[in-house]
Parts: C-alpha cells; structure tokens; sequence
C-alpha cells in the first residue's frame, strides 16, 4: 500500500505538465489497424492535432466523446485537424469499439503507455485520466484540457478552434 502511495504522489507532482507553448512529442506510432501514423509529419503538413486520452474504449463516457468526436468529424476536418483518440486498450479492443460506434479518426493503443509519458497523462492501472491536447502545425502544444468532461470535449475543442481560427 505505501508503494502505491508514492506512485501516485509521483505520478501528480513528479512531472512537469506538458503545457501551452512547449514543443509537442511527436512520434511515430501505429493505429489501431497497424497502420504507421507520423504525428510530426502530420503537423509539418500544416495540419492541426487532436490527442483525446481517454479511459476504456466501450464504457459509457468514453463511447459518448468517441461518437461526439465522429459527429464532429467534418468540421474538425475543415479546420484541417486530425483527431486521435488514445488509450491503453490493445488494438483488437479499439478495433470493436470503432466498427461499433461507426468512429472516425484515428485510435492510437498506446500499450507501452509512452504517449501517456510523454503528454504526462495520468495512468492507473492502464486507465488514463482523460485528458485532451491540441498540437499546433509548427508541433507546439497549443491547448491542454485537463480531466475533461466526456460529453463536451469535443464541441470545447471545437469551439477554441472556430473561435482561434476566426472561420
């Protein structure tokens, strides 16, 4: 027990947050279909990214901001942003959970946890807190939302972008 204690006391104040104006990590990963996704080259290409964290793929809050986030799709897209949802489900579980809510986007099974590392997305017992970055096309974090609400993150990020981008 007094393990876990200091697990979690480092896990919230052993790290400096990933914060607005800090260059974003940007690895190369794989989606859920094992299809390579560069998210540094997506950013040079002069298009925005959405990391949504979130818990477990198929739970009720994660479903609602997984199909707000498809709803949005075509928007966020005419803003010329790509959206990834992250968690640290295994791929054939976000596989199901996209083909079940017709998602779009891209899911990233971030099963060694180094997205969560890097962003400093808390992680307990492989459920991540739900958190939300916007990375900018010159690869800057550009807005963090931290512990957000399942059923308005997306219209939340959406609406910094319309109100950023003026469109």
């Amino acid at each position: 027990m007094r393990a876990l204690a200091w697990v979690l006391i480092f896990s919230l104040f052993g790290a400096r947050a990933v914060s607005p104006g800090d260059p974003a990590p940007l690895p190369k990963v794989s989606d859920s279909y094992g299809k390579p996704v560069d998210l540094a080259q997506i950013t040079k290409a002069g298009k925005y990214v959405v990391l949504w964290f979130y818990p477990k793929a198929s739970s009720p809050g994660c479903s609602a901001q997984g199909k707000r986030y498809a709803d949005l799709y075509e928007e966020f897209a005419r803003y010329n942003v790509e959206v990834f949802g992250v968690s640290h489900d295994p791929a054939a579980e976000q596989c199901e959970f996209i083909e079940k809510l017709a998602l779009k986007g891209g899911m990233i099974p971030d099963r060694d946890g180094a997205l969560a590392k890097a962003y400093k997305v808390n992680n307990l017992f492989g459920f991540y807190a739900r958190d939300t970055f916007l990375i900018n096309p010159q690869g800057r974090v550009e807005k963090v939302w931290r512990n957000v609400n399942p059923f308005k993150d997306p219209d939340t990020v959406l609406s910094y972008l319309k109100e950023k981008l003026g469109k």
